[in-house]
This record gives structure tokens, C-alpha cells and sequence, in this order.
């Protein structure tokens, strides 16, 4: 059986995943139609934000409980062969810290901005860049596609 802290990671994934969909596409939307960056946008980054901190929390909380991690960690040089003690000790962990440290980069920096073309420029980069990094890191073949 799994744990309450997995099945509510695992779920967060979705809420993190359409909020940023949703986010890019009112971004993408914007600036391509030359709109103001609204006070929704800016309530809806905050709420972006908020979901993939709320996520980050939520696996490192994983991270020092899991088992995977501690096996990783007991004899690092051997489990680098075994795919999915890496992938969860190494791959997944580092490229999600980087599209979190990316993703919060890009709503500092757009916070500073005043043209909002710069603005929207600034969040569709930065926000883009963290999404790829998302799907790339998500175990989509070690956990079944629509895990709650």
C-alpha cells in the first residue's frame, strides 16, 4: 500500500500540471494579442507558484522518507545501474528543483518588470522552460498514468 504522502504528490502533479497549462496559455494569449497583463494573470501566477511550492514540499518530504532514496544512498556507485534508484535519487529530484528554481525566477523577475510585454515575455520563457523540465522528470513509465 502506499502512502497518503505519495498518493497526495502524485496527485498535486495534476493540479501542478493545469495550472501551469492554463497559466502558459493565458500568458501565450496576451502577449500575442498585445493584452495588459491583467490582475487575473497576476493572481493566477501566485496560484502557480504556490501549487508547484505546495508539490516541492511534499517531495522532499518524500525524499528523506523514502526507501528508494535511502537504498540509493546506501551504496551509491552500485544502485547508479539500477534505473529506477537513480532515476528517483538523481534525475527526478535535480530536474524538478531546476523547473521549480526556474518557474519561481521567472514570477520574481517578472514581479520587477514594468512593459508588460517584457512581463508576459519573461513568464513565457521562464515558465516554458520549467514545464519541459516537469515532463521530463515525472515518472510517467514507473507509476500508472492516472494515479490518485
Amino acid at each position: 500500500m502506499e502512502s497518503i504522502e505519495l498518493i497526495i504528490h502524485s496527485s498535486l502533479r495534476w493540479l501542478v500540471l493545469i495550472t501551469l497549462f492554463v497559466h502558459l496559455y493565458c500568458l501565450y494569449t496576451g502577449y500575442f494579442k498585445n493584452k495588459p497583463f491583467s490582475k487575473f494573470n497576476k493572481i493566477f501566477s501566485h496560484i502557480t507558484v504556490g501549487f508547484v511550492h505546495l508539490q516541492l514540499v511534499v517531495g522532499l518530504y518524500l525524499s528523506y522518507t523514502s526507501e528508494k532514496i535511502s537504498a540509493f544512498l546506501d551504496n551509491v556507485k552500485d544502485s547508479m545501474s539500477i534505473y529506477e534508484l537513480r532515476f528517483f535519487a538523481v534525475e527526478h529530484t535535480t530536474l524538478m528543483l531546476l523547473a521549480i528554481i526556474l518557474i519561481t525566477i521567472g514570477s520574481f523577475k517578472s514581479k520587477r518588470i514594468e512593459d508588460e510585454r517584457k512581463k508576459y515575455k519573461t513568464q513565457i520563457i521562464y515558465y516554458t522552460l520549467g514545464l519541459v523540465l516537469i515532463l521530463a522528470s515525472i515518472p510517467w513509465n514507473l507509476s500508472p498514468l492516472f494515479r490518485f
